[in-house]
């Protein structure tokens, strides 16, 4: 076992280290939330990890995404992540894919050979179409929902699509999924109501602390998950 998870395996054990090496897990979306669901997914110790983002950092990233300093504007998201991972783990299997997941492509998703998959992308067409290629092929899979316009990180929840309130992201997503016939979609969402946003412009206001929580929430139910496979709970 490498030296660098010797923490990690006073929780779980070295059986539960090791099996963490083995699995894969696909990251879409590598800003606020996905950035740090990616940092805590290779600090866990996932053995193969792919990142999947076509956008750059901007200046604007600055306030909330671990991808983002002085020194990256102007990268590309996913390929910083994967520098990230190498720097923390050099063995980690880490990939860039610097594209858009076209809504449709099951080939896409399938071609990953994910054992789980975390959606942290704000394209809603983009998020109902893995949602439901993942609910086809059987992946499991976890998606966030609306964190912008928050302040309160202790209200973010996990929960069934089917179950969740306020948000109005997770609100017209639980719509079109049951047109689809899409039974079940684990995500986690916000309780708070949003705050109207300051000022002109359609961007949703940010912080530094709710995106990330977020994040940190869905790489830890993914690991769960994972190590139910081997009976540790």
């Amino acid at each position: 076992m490498d030296p660098i998870y010797t923490r990690t395996a006073r929780i779980i054990g070295e059986k539960g280290v090791d099996f963490l090496s083995t699995k894969t897990v696909a990251v879409f979306g590598v800003g606020g939330v996905g950035s740090y669901a990616s940092e805590a997914l290779v600090r866990a110790g996932v053995g193969h990890l792919i990142f999947i983002d076509k956008d750059e950092v901007e200046t604007t990233n600055l306030n909330r995404q671990l991808v983002a300093d002085r020194t990256t504007i102007g990268r590309n998201k996913a390929e910083i992540m994967v520098e990230r991972a190498h720097r923390v783990n050099p063995s980690c299997d880490a990939k860039a894919l610097a594209t858009y997941y076209r809504p449709g492509d099951e080939e896409f998703i399938k071609n990953l050979h994910a054992d789980f998959i975390i959606d942290a992308i704000d394209d809603v067409p983009a998020k109902i179409s893995i949602a439901e290629v993942c609910w086809k092929l059987k992946i499991p899979e976890i998606s966030s929902m609306g964190t912008g316009n928050r302040l309160r990180p202790e209200m973010l929840q996990i929960a069934d699509i089917n179950k969740t309130s306020v948000c109005h992201l997770a609100r017209k997503m639980r719509k079109e999924l049951k047109e689809r016939r899409v039974r079940h979609l684990t995500v986690v969402y916000s309780k708070e109501l949003p705050h109207k946003p300051i000022g002109e412009g359609h961007a949703p206001g940010s912080t530094s602390f709710v995106p990330p929580v977020s994040g940190m929430m869905m790489a830890g139910y993914v690991i769960r998950s994972l190590l139910k496979e081997v009976g540790i709970n």
